[in-house]
């Protein structure tokens, strides 16, 4: 046993204390037990102040001693402790006062050791239950607050949910699944004239999933400012990552650099999702890229630019799967076509607007199924002054 089950016995007849550590002496020795002896019920109440105790046993018909009231009151004070009430009382209305008072347990005088010692023995697990309990509690407690913690700073990393300058509008969002999630995005201007967006994913859903997108993040948007290509952005952030990986995470992710003088989208994969184009007078589609390998797998791994010109009024889209694979009770998942169905709703609309209908679209195919990864979408809008003023 750990720690030492501490017993406060409350008896005025001269020999108890002798009985009791003889009849206990092995668990005295042991340290299993520990025994201390009062003999009135103020002496008890002076030592409950002083220090905390885990059982209690008293008898009731002590001399000027309201035991039931008593008993009541330690309950109300002290609930973790347990008492158990000897008493020479055999009837049942006594027993049963003294239950409904808050007693544990009862043993009746003359007392028999045997089941004195039986009745403590179940006590002593009774109390022993309630410590692990409490430190369980604890521990949750304070796994609570680091998730809490962590969800806070997970957020305020986040840029907010939208952009806008000249010819750009961006809006994005994420919904965790849980308190913290591996899954973010940023979008930050490189220049006056060009707009840097990310998407990612980060393999877990837990508060390390969290830190390491804090990594991740941050490496992305450092080296971003170095590396003009974001293929060549995307190497070092590899490299960083796969040096100091000791949690064997991995990360997708998609970033792209508009360009709003040549309104030329230039962008690269790192096992992420297609980026879909949401185009104002024909079908959605996804641009064509190479799927790449996540970053902080392989360290000697290279990616290749893309490039896609937008024309005016079309809006790209980059998301997690979160969305693809949302799946509802039946285990049919939101997917592809879905997907598209939506953006064909919007080819003439905000990226505000797109974003919560896709999120709306999402929740309402699952049907109050358990969101099982987060949700989390960008969209980027190329609309010319000249066209903001004829639509």
């Amino acid at each position: 046993m750990a720690d030492s089950i501490k017993i406060l016995v409350l008896d005025d007849e001269e020999d108890t204390k002798d009985l009791f550590q003889q009849e206990f002496r092995h668990q005295i020795e042991r340290g299993d037990y520990s025994f201390y002896f009062s003999v009135s019920s103020d002496e008890v109440s002076n030592m409950l102040e002083k220090e905390s105790f885990d059982i209690f046993i008293t008898d009731i018909n002590i001399a000027g001693f309201d035991g039931i009231n008593f008993i009541g009151q330690l309950k109300t004070t002290y609930p973790l402790m347990k008492t158990i009430v000897t008493s020479a009382y055999g009837d049942m209305n006594t027993l049963r006062a003294v239950m409904r008072s808050g007693a544990h347990d009862f043993v009746i005088k003359p007392i028999d050791f045997q089941d004195l010692v039986l009745t403590i023995k179940n006590t002593v697990n009774t109390v022993l239950e309630l410590k692990r309990a409490a430190v369980t509690a604890k521990k949750l407690s304070a796994i609570s607050d680091e998730l809490t913690l962590s969800a806070k700073l997970q957020k305020s990393i986040l840029p907010g949910n939208s952009l806008k300058r000249g010819d750009v509008d961006v809006w994005a969002d994420s919904i965790p699944a849980a308190e913290v999630g591996g899954d973010f995005y940023d979008f930050f201007w490189l220049d006056d004239t060009k707009v840097g967006i990310v998407m990612a994913d980060v393999s877990g859903k837990n508060v390390t999933a969290a830190m390491f997108s804090i990594i991740a993040k941050t490496l992305i948007k450092s080296f971003s400012k170095i590396y003009k290509s974001p293929a060549e952005c995307f190497k070092e952030v590899n490299k960083t990552l796969c040096e100091e990986n000791v949690t064997t995470m991995f990360v997708t992710a998609m970033y792209g650099i508009f360009d709003t003088e040549t309104h030329e989208l230039t962008y690269t994969n790192a096992g992420h999702l297609p980026i879909a184009v949401v185009h104002p007078s024909k079908e959605p589609s996804f641009l064509e890229c190479d799927s790449g390998i996540a970053l902080g797998i392989m360290e000697d791994v290279t990616f290749q630019d893309n490039k896609y010109v937008l024309s005016p009024g079309e809006i790209i889209m980059m998301y997690t799967d979160g969305v693809t694979e949302a799946a509802n009770n039946s285990g049919e998942e939101f997917d592809f076509s879905r997907l598209i169905d939506v953006l064909k709703q919007h080819s003439i609309t905000t990226p505000k607007l797109l974003v919560n209908d896709l999120i709306v679209a999402v929740k309402s195919f699952v049907s109050g199924a358990p969101q099982s990864d987060d949700i989390t979408t960008l969209c980027l809008k190329y609309k010319p002054r000249i066209m903001r003023n004829v639509t």
